[in-house]
């Protein structure tokens, strides 16, 4: 394969990798990583979280995380 033409795919391809890192970064980074609820009859703390990689399936897990505990009494103590 010629050199430049390797070169060329590698940027486009690094070009292309970044933009979907980016685009998947800022799509959620409006909705909290952290959901601390706390109980308030026994004043437990449970956090719900988001996993590392932050992705929309992970921001729904958290978001019904947080549903089943509120469900079960706790309250939205904090968010980050």
């Amino acid at each position: 394969m010629n050199r430049n033409l390797l070169k060329k795919h590698t940027v486009v391809m690094c070009s292309f990798c970044f933009i979907l890192l980016i685009g998947g970064c800022a799509s959620f980074s409006d909705k909290p990583k952290n959901v601390i609820l706390q109980n308030p009859e026994t004043m437990e703390f449970v956090n719900c979280e988001v996993d590392w990689r932050g992705m929309k399936n992970s921001y729904e897990a958290n978001e019904q995380c947080v549903k089943e505990y509120q469900a079960k009494g706790y309250v939205i103590w904090g968010e980050r």
